[in-house]
């Protein structure tokens, strides 16, 4: 989500957060959240989305209070110092990291609607390989152009979604067979993985209130704001899904790209085609402009909180932290080798589910205190915050051991680096 406007009005403020919410999961998973969903996969996208509110209404919370610039980590550090913060920007930076090996790798598998061949490992492995060294190249030498990317991807997401909805409407105008009843006769496979992969696509709700300071009368506007942003992204996901088992019935459980698939079954290969090549271009723009922000992120934590090694906030002559740059594109490509998007989305919660915890605890730990302003108050008080830690307990539950063995060796990995940057000074 890019940086808002100094005293900017309300619905600007839920345009921007509703793109900032929604990216590639909108296209992709469809078919993955119906096949362990079944009859049940639009109650689960429904309360991933309040899950999701809950959550974000506690940054509502802490931004409105603390009017600094970081989001989670800067609330973790003023309520329980340095290492907390620390470890809660490292899960920052390592959301954005794969991100963009998660974005880069649905933009591969929507590719493979158009080339095939893409799905062998030996040209999925070369291409992402491609991707990661020009994402490098982009970094260190054309840094001006990442809002221009953020800009044109938004205009053809939301292209896109339009494009899906107003087909659909004409679809059922001119009486084609509606097969949602069908789909719906589905049983339910795997509710929790559901609701993990619908939670997934609302990951994006922690940057709205980031900005909150930019914003008229924040106070008041945020908590309206994220209200606004979260029921009209739920709106959106569950249309989408409701649409993918009108259009395709039974047939969206086989199908790799649902949306794709939803237009050639309504306007034939040329819109499969058309709506591919929008697709590819909207998911790619969303992991340039993360590959823009995430190592600045990290050079930030490097040299103005003494974190890391200042090394990593060393820029060229364009600007670009080159250490950060470096570290942040290389862990991005081991990981788009790992070759599987539904893993690489359960890291991305994974690494949101630290800085979720942060954020609520923070919020619990200064509720009280009386050297920073009174913000913003949550409705229900203390018991808002308990149901929401039932919330991401029962969050918790739904990741694999390899994943939490991953967030672990990932915690020990920053850990060392912190202690030794400690040391060192």
């Amino acid at each position: 989500m890019k940086k808002m406007k100094a005293g900017i009005g309300f619905p600007s403020v839920v345009l921007l957060g509703v793109n900032g919410v929604i990216g590639g999961g909108l296209f992709l998973l469809p078919s993955t959240m119906y096949k362990q969903g079944g009859q049940l996969v639009l109650l689960a996208i429904a309360l991933a989305g309040i899950a999701a509110t809950l959550i974000a209404m506690h940054y509502a919370v802490m931004s409105s209070r603390i009017d600094e610039d970081g989001g989670a980590w800067v609330y973790t550090l003023k309520a329980f110092g340095h290492y907390p913060g620390f470890l809660v920007g490292w899960f920052g930076w390592l959301f954005g990291v794969i991100t963009i090996s998660a974005e880069s790798a649905a933009f591969l598998k929507t590719l493979t609607g158009l080339v095939p061949a893409v799905g062998t490992p030996v040209v999925y492995n070369g291409l992402a390989l491609t991707i990661m060294t020009l994402l490098i190249i982009m970094n260190l030498f054309g840094t001006g152009i990442s809002s221009r990317i953020d800009d044109m991807s938004s205009l053809i997401k939301i292209g896109v979604i339009v494009a899906v909805f107003i087909a659909t409407v004409v679809w059922f105008v001119l009486g084609h067979v509606d097969h949602f009843a069908v789909a719906q006769a589905k049983p339910v496979a795997d509710f929790s993985g559901a609701f993990g992969n619908a939670f997934y696509m609302f990951t994006g709700f922690s940057l709205i209130p980031i900005a909150a300071k930019e914003m008229k009368n924040p106070g008041k506007m945020l908590p309206r704001a994220i209200l606004t942003v979260m029921l009209a992204t739920t709106a959106i996901f569950v249309l989408m899904q409701l649409v993918a088992m009108s259009v395709l019935g039974p047939g969206l459980a086989g199908s790799s790209l649902p949306v794709a698939d939803i237009f050639n079954t309504i306007l034939g290969r040329i819109g499969r085609t058309v709506i591919i090549t929008g697709m590819m271009l909207s998911i790619i723009g969303v992991a340039i402009a993360t590959s823009f922000n995430s190592p600045i992120e990290l050079a930030s934590m490097a040299r103005e909180r003494g974190f890391l090694p200042r090394e990593l906030s060393r820029t060229n002559r364009y600007g670009a932290p080159v250490g950060a740059v470096l570290l942040t594109m290389l862990i991005a490509g081991g990981l788009i080798l790992s070759g599987s998007y539904l893993f690489l989305i359960k890291l991305i919660v994974l690494s949101d589910f630290v800085q979720y915890l942060g954020t609520i605890f923070a919020s619990l730990k200064l509720r009280n205190d009386k050297t920073l302003p009174t913000g913003f108050e949550l409705p229900g008080g203390r018991w808002l915050t308990y149901l929401t830690c039932l919330v991401v307990a029962y969050l918790f539950t739904t990741f694999a051991f390899t994943t939490v063995l991953v967030g672990v060796g990932f915690a020990i990995l920053g850990t060392a680096i912190y202690s030794f940057e400690q040391r060192r000074h």
